[in-house]
């Protein structure tokens, strides 16, 4: 991806600063959109939204939605130009959909199934080893972003907002700086869930140990609500580099399916523990 870092940049610089289009030389107006970067360097993003919000009305340039995401951003604490050679040098990590359902934990797993004498149905073992396999996967990714920002209250609405103004822009800079927007969310509700993250672990950990009866004590649901906005905005950010990177999009494609058939998966896992049959009388 990196082959196409001066592509993109040149594609944002004319986005941002020239506003997408070819301006007549002779024309005297400036682009209302200087007078709005102007805000937002000031730091009046409040005063910048109002006013991109009503040129937005009127002026339908993809740039307009840039610079009113830029505001919003902004109004977060998000200057996303501090991240470009981060998300253009982007590499999703590809896992073979085969490998997820099998691995030495839900070997471990069994053999506690066989211990426990009937009173665990081998089903759920093999659902539950599922989703630690699963979980592997957004552990990866995680592992990927270190360097991206995490916000929190109303600085995570904001760049939510940010996010969703550029969906419907198809420019390749728009797109990139929107990726940008959807791996700092993506950060910011993973870091946000650490704690069931944890929990999770502990759970597993415990129940390796022998001590089937946390089984009944853990909300599965959890998991899945957990997840809902982790996958939306890891899937929103492979999208957005589809747009971005076009010769990447086989890749790209490979890895968004990976990640929703991952989430299939948890589901389908998810829905089998909720029987309760692990917690037998």
């Amino acid at each position: 991806m990196k082959k196409y870092m001066k592509l993109a940049l040149g594609v944002l610089t004319v986005l941002l600063v020239s506003g997408g289009c070819q301006r007549d030389k002779t024309e005297p107006d400036r682009d209302p959109l200087d007078a709005n970067y102007q805000l937002i360097d000031k730091g009046d993003y409040d005063g910048a939204i109002r006013e991109l919000q009503k040129l937005a009305l009127e002026d339908q340039r993809p740039s307009v939605k840039v610079a009113l995401a830029s505001a919003y951003a902004a109004r977060g604490g998000i200057r996303v130009e501090n991240y470009w050679g981060f998300v253009i040098g982007f590499d999703a990590p590809l896992v073979p959909p085969d490998s997820i359902p099998t691995n030495a934990t839900i070997e471990s797993l069994q053999k506690i199934a066989k211990q426990a004498k009937g009173d665990i149905d081998p089903r759920d073992l093999n659902a539950l080893g599922g989703i630690v396999n699963a979980l592997s996967v957004w552990e990866r990714y995680k592992d990927r972003v270190d360097a991206i920002p995490v916000v929190t209250g109303a600085a995570l609405a904001d760049v939510q907002i940010a996010a969703e103004t550029l969906k419907t822009v198809q420019t390749p800079g728009g797109r990139l700086y929107r990726a940008i927007l959807n791996l700092i969310l993506f950060k910011s509700y993973i870091t946000a869930s650490q704690g069931l993250w944890d929990q999770f672990n502990a759970a597993i950990a415990e129940l390796l140990a022998g001590h089937i009866e946390v089984l009944c004590k853990f909300d599965f649901e959890k998991i899945l609500n957990w997840l809902n906005p982790i996958t939306y905005h890891l899937t929103e950010t492979l999208d957005d580099l589809i747009i971005a990177y076009p010769d990447e999009r086989k890749d790209l494609e490979g890895a968004r399916n990976i990640v929703q058939a991952v989430y299939g998966f948890t589901q389908q896992a998810v829905d089998e523990l909720r029987k309760k049959r692990m917690c037998r009388p």
